[in-house]
């Protein structure tokens, strides 16, 4: 993969992208112990292929000759042959073909040992296709256009680049920074180490990095107590993970088998170097060519979910501009809540001017009250609470209730 600069047809890379998903969905079906979901997935499976074929014909111009819609699954691999590409255990896809056929059309269901076989040999296939026309395997495909992450997608790169060369614990290990990097690190408290017991609660937390990470491993105290090396300093949060994955519509299962059969690594810091927890098991059961491709296409396909769920999201501009400020009339008191019959936290000074987010009605319904959110040199350095609306001059916009 490294060095290639080839640049597919943009139809092609759509067909691509939905194969990719339809051959994720295939997986999740193809290996189920159960006769009627594994028939299923191996129709998805052919669908996926016949993608992959008329995407390699249409790249190499066969469409602009012949009508490949008319084409069958079996001719559409004889077409694929005439331009001098080989797929390789043709005679098993044109297998696989014929018992789709039976399966849709008459109702037989195939073995779920059998269509396990029948997925690895049209992923092979695929992907031995693929290489001879792109240069690029599906995955990697689906990599150079759909991981935005320029640090991730270098790992996975060089992981592809190890997988190549045979070099298997080295794809692992690429694999594991990127998984490290997209997940793991929200879940590192290493910058907690010189914290207080309070400090999560407030603002100083939100510069921090592990805000994933139990609420209660984000101090100085848990720390000096429970991190004996820096691994541990990786405290996942079982429930948050499994909710994040299935936010994004990926596998959970896929995640922990990644995470199983990779080797543990970290860094202490975005700009400090890797360190590496050296197990045997990782080097003498793991590194293998199954493990690595079986790691490689999985870490691909959950990240690349994680970047099209995080593509849907839509966020408002929170430029300066938008900031609302507010400069005090007089000297007022900043109230836990929007009540002036609530805590009092401090005394805010006539004339200064404070960073606000909101203005709310009171919580009892009486009165309007400014959201303050500020930082400052002097103590107390983190200000957030509430201040009557009447002590404030306002220095920012702010939607005025019109009902």
């Amino acid at each position: 993969m490294a060095g290639v600069s080839y640049q597919m047809k943009p139809e092609v890379l759509q067909t691509l992208l939905t194969a990719k998903v339809l051959f994720n969905k295939a997986q999740e079906q193809c290996f189920v112990e159960d006769k009627f979901t594994a028939s299923s997935g191996l129709i998805i499976l052919q669908d996926a292929l016949e993608l992959i074929f008329l995407a390699t014909l249409v790249e190499k111009g066969v469409d602009e000759q012949k009508s490949l819609e008319n084409f069958s699954f079996d001719q559409l691999i004889g077409e694929i042959k005439k331009q001098g590409v080989k797929v390789i255990k043709s005679g098993t896809l044109k297998a696989l073909n014929k018992q789709r056929v039976i399966i849709k059309h008459y109702g037989q269901v195939s073995e779920p040992q059998t269509v396990g076989t029948y997925y690895t040999v049209a992923h092979q296939a695929a992907d031995k296709v693929l290489e001879q026309v792109v240069g690029k395997r599906l995955d990697q495909v689906v990599l150079s256009e759909l991981i935005r992450n320029e640090e991730t997608k270098r790992y996975l790169t060089d992981a592809c680049d190890a997988l190549e060369q045979e070099k298997y614990f080295k794809c692992l290990t690429n694999i594991r920074k990127a998984i490290f990097i997209e997940i793991e690190q929200d879940y590192c408290v290493y910058e907690w180490r010189e914290s207080g017991p309070n400090e999560r609660l407030g603002l100083l937390g939100l510069g921090r990095g592990g805000m994933k990470a139990p609420y209660y491993t984000r101090n100085k105290a848990w720390i000096e107590e429970n991190v004996n090396d820096p691994f541990d300093y990786i405290q996942i949060d079982h429930d948050r993970i499994r909710q994040d994955l299935l936010e994004w519509g990926a596998s959970t299962q896929d995640f922990w088998n990644i995470w199983r059969l990779t080797p543990e690594v970290m860094r202490l810091s975005r700009e400090g170097g890797w360190l590496l927890k050296g197990e045997l098991k990782h080097l003498y059961q793991a590194a293998t060519k199954e493990n690595a491709m079986f790691c490689l296409d999985r870490a691909v396909t959950l990240l690349s979910k994680k970047q099209a769920h995080h593509d849907l999201a839509r966020w408002l501009d929170y430029s300066a501009r938008d900031r609302l400020r507010v400069k005090l009339k007089e000297q007022a008191t900043l109230y836990k809540k929007a009540s002036n019959s609530s805590e009092a936290l401090t005394q805010l000074t006539e004339d200064s001017v404070y960073e606000a987010n909101t203005v709310v009605p009171g919580i009892d319904g009486n009165g309007r009250y400014v959201s303050i959110f500020h930082v400052q040199e002097v103590e107390p350095k983190f200000l957030s609470g509430y201040v009557d609306l009447n002590s404030c001059e306002l220095l920012g916009p702010v939607e005025e209730d019109d009902s």
